[in-house]
């Protein structure tokens, strides 16, 4: 009885009663901060897939329609996602990323594209990727993010691997590569 006695005088001295004001403001501005943290982490730079991910059969190569078949997957979750992939439309081709011509991508090879083109985009966007002067939404001056209809070319809803190749031949310049 001495020690429920005890406990009840606890309860009620204004110690106690400042803790309780405390945790109570302090779960109030951590719910109010909750759309703040879910924002900044959606415009996180996130790191380049893992070779595994392009490798849908396991085999230790990537082929062209393996890459095709994930970009289109990423894109699609991506814009989903209300995140649309900046620099998607400048990704390196596969005959560009294929540097020994063999028809396959290692991960050596894989993961030197990555990092070239994360490097391009980089200056391409002023080194932060961000909207700095001059500069249109993370994209350097002149180039404006494509629109899904850019790249859906034939207007049937869905961008398949040869509209992706040709808009992206013809916004560098270059003849498109056949895709199978």
């Amino acid at each position: 009885m001495i020690r429920f006695t005890r406990v009840r005088i606890l309860m009620k001295s204004p110690d106690h009663a400042a803790f309780k004001a405390i945790l109570v403001i302090s779960m109030i501005i951590a719910i109010a901060l909750l759309p703040a943290v879910a924002k900044a982490d959606h415009h996180k730079p996130h790191g380049p897939p893992a070779f595994s991910e392009f490798d849908a059969d396991g085999d230790g190569l990537v082929s062209e329609q393996e890459l095709a078949e994930f970009r289109a997957a990423r894109m699609a979750a991506m814009a989903e996602a209300g995140r649309p992939m900046k620099g998607a439309a400048i990704a390196p081709a596969f005959a560009d990323l294929d540097t020994d011509g063999d028809g396959m991508l290692n991960e050596a090879e894989l993961t030197a594209g990555q990092q070239a083109h994360r490097k391009a985009m980089q200056e391409a966007h002023g080194k932060g990727m961000g909207g700095g002067k001059g500069m249109h939404h993370g994209h350097g001056k002149g180039m404006a993010m494509p629109t899904f209809a850019d790249l859906d070319l034939d207007g049937d809803g869905c961008i398949n691997a040869e509209e992706f190749a040709k808009h992206q031949a013809e916004r560098h310049g270059k003849p498109a590569a056949p895709v199978e």
